[in-house]
């Protein structure tokens, strides 16, 4: 609970394009994890839970863990659930941090307790203890999920700017190397479960432990009373003496579960001894760690007369671990460990050289559908392009015609002839003079020279007369401006990805361009908050895994434009949440976001986004 010496030993968690940015002492978080696997160890079915403050500074957006304080709750409880006495001490521990000479100079930045049941979230007692004691909008919260057979898993909660906080899962979980438990056998809990191993009652007793203790009885010795009190006392001390002697032959060490491994043409045959009354009567599991693969096997009443179970590795090494649940709660396991020599199951040469042209093949493959893919998107624009293009050139073409048709010239009137000079008067002598009228033969009509007239005045041009319907008005552009500040698109949306995105695999969607598979819509381009929840499809529509406890009773969405027009079913799955991890959410580009798979194959992804408003 010191604080560390200096960052070397400092982790950091943020998450891109949200603040704050956490930086813990990795020896602080070591010893928080004793505290939390110590209690996870103490009972059968997950122990009880445990919580504290978490101390340190805050520089602006960055809050820095350098000590804790556990909060004492007693007596201890199955869930972190604080009574009216945990509260009062919990308000003196906070008030007293400024007078700590250990803590000087350093506040609360948070509270931390642990899940032993339930997946990594902040339920409503959990929100409520949050907003109640650790009100500050800087103010984070760590929740702690310990396992058996896998590491430590951690995750961070905070405000928001506008005060949001994501409740159903961290927006970045991280693991840690569990610490050993204390050796001790567990106890069976003191409270009651389900036959599916859930508590049965989790609210906390309205009377407190200090009034639970009944008032002492008055003193009146008596000979009967003596009587009593021997015959009391030599019970006791015979029911004393029966658990010593079954305390010793529980102490006895149980026989072996023979189990051994046989390696055998590339694969692995796992053994155990089907006589061991563990394994005959108990509660028999088989854990198999194989790198990132891990199975879990029941020893069904089949396999306990085949005692045999074969298996291929995958790794360089395989640890197995065989588990029975013994009388009065106690577990009995044996583990083997076999490292597998790097020839065992690696293919001939011929083959790997087929597998790797088959790999040539399936990514020359990917690579021209990709460019298929793309040529058709570009394919398309064009296409949408010219068509704008033409629709725009024929609109300025029938407007251009309209225009020339009304600037047609009116024809000038025609001039007034002139008036021509009168002609000189003939004197009657010369008249005379003047030769008779020769006479013209007469000519056929047909072979006449048309007489000549002047020419037609212009007439003015009417109007073309068409059956084309009326150009429209020409406009400049068919696309819609964007306005010029602000956003006025819809608050929230869901985008719905299929495909096939294998076991790790990355998918990065930026726009509607996904790397692979498809999706029906995209994200509005401004700063927003994205969950994402791994699905799956069926002849009855969608179903989208959750880790929300809203949705334990399940929800159903009928087709819509929201959905694509799909029936969607929400189901409650903490487990399977954890196949989809978020690489790398919105940030500078707020159009992309990187998604990984987990521990298996998707074929579908829904992405819940909402606007972050400021």
């Amino acid at each position: 609970m010191m604080p560390a010496q200096n960052r070397v030993d400092a982790g950091i968690w943020n998450v891109p394009g949200l603040t704050p940015v956490i930086e813990y002492s990795r020896v602080v978080l070591n010893e928080i994890l004793v505290k939390v696997v110590d209690a996870f160890d103490t009972y059968l079915a997950g122990g009880y839970e445990v919580g504290g403050v978490l101390l340190g500074h805050r520089e602006g957006d960055t809050i820095r863990i350098l000590a804790f304080r556990p909060i004492e709750v007693t007596p201890p409880r199955p869930s972190f659930v604080l009574s009216k006495s945990d509260e009062q001490r919990l308000t003196v521990l906070l008030d007293s941090i400024a007078s700590d000479p250990d803590l000087r100079g350093m506040e609360a930045v948070g509270w931390y307790h642990s899940h032993t049941r339930s997946e990594i979230f902040l339920s409503e007692a959990d929100v409520e203890i949050y907003d109640r004691h650790f009100p500050e909008p800087w103010q984070v919260a760590m929740v702690i999920h310990p396992s058996d057979l896998e590491p430590v898993r951690i995750g961070f909660f905070f405000r928001e700017t506008d005060g949001f906080i994501r409740t159903d899962q961290s927006y970045h979980e991280f693991v840690a190397d569990s610490p050993r438990g204390s050796n001790g056998l567990r106890r069976p809990s003191p409270w009651e479960l389900t036959e599916d191993g859930r508590l049965k009652d989790e609210r906390v007793p309205e009377v407190e432990p200090e009034a639970q203790a009944p008032p002492p009885e008055p003193c009146q010795p008596s000979v009967l009373r003596r009587a009593a009190s021997r015959v009391l006392l030599f019970c006791a001390l015979l029911v004393i003496g029966s658990g010593a002697a079954s305390l010793v032959v529980l102490r006895q060490p149980p026989a072996t579960l023979g189990l051994r491994i046989i390696p055998s043409e590339g694969e692995l045959i796992i053994q155990w001894d089907p006589a061991n009354p563990a394994l005959r009567d108990g509660q028999a599991t088989l854990f198999i760690t194989d790198g990132a693969n891990r199975v879990e096997l029941p020893v069904t009443p089949e396999r306990r007369n085949d005692p045999k179970y074969y298996y291929k590795p995958l790794t360089g090494r395989v640890d197995i671990r065989l588990r029975t649940k013994l009388s009065w709660g106690r577990l009995q396991q044996e583990a083997a460990t076999y490292l597998v020599h790097p020839d065992i199951g690696k293919p001939s040469p011929e083959l790997q050289e087929a597998q790797r042209q088959n790999a040539e093949a399936e990514q020359e493959t990917e690579a021209a559908r990709r460019e298929l893919l793309e040529a058709a998107n570009r394919s398309e624009k064009l296409r949408l392009t010219m068509e704008d293009l033409a629709q725009q050139q024929q609109q300025i073409s029938e407007l251009k015609t309209r225009q020339r048709l009304a600037e047609v010239p009116k024809p000038k009137p025609a001039a007034a002839p002139k008036e021509l000079p009168k002609a000189p008067e003939i004197p009657s002598r010369a008249i005379a003079q003047v030769a008779p009228p020769v006479q013209i033969p007469s000519v056929d009509p047909r072979l006449r020279p048309p007489a000549s007239e002047p020419p037609p005045r212009p007439s003015p041009i009417p109007p073309a007369q068409t059956n084309a319907r009326p150009a429209p008005p020409l406009v400049a552009s068919t696309i819609t401006p964007m306005p010029k500040s602000g956003y006025a698109g819809p608050l929230a949306g869901k985008i719905i990805w299929t495909g096939d995105l294998p076991r790790d695999g990355v998918l990065t969607i930026e726009g509607r361009k996904p790397s692979r598979g498809a999706v029906n819509a995209e994200l509005p381009g401004v700063a927003v908050r994205v969950g994402a929840y791994p699905a799956e499809l069926s002849n009855d529509g969608l179903r989208v895994l959750t880790a929300n406890a809203r949705f334990g009773a399940g929800k159903v969405e009928p087709p819509s434009a929201a959905n694509g027009y799909t029936k969607t079913v929400y189901v409650y799955d903490p487990k399977s949440v954890r196949d989809l991890i978020v690489e790398q959410m919105p940030g500078s580009d707020w159009k992309r976001i990187v998604l990984r798979a987990g521990g298996r194959r998707l074929s579908a992804i829904v992405i819940e986004w909402q606007v972050a408003t400021q």
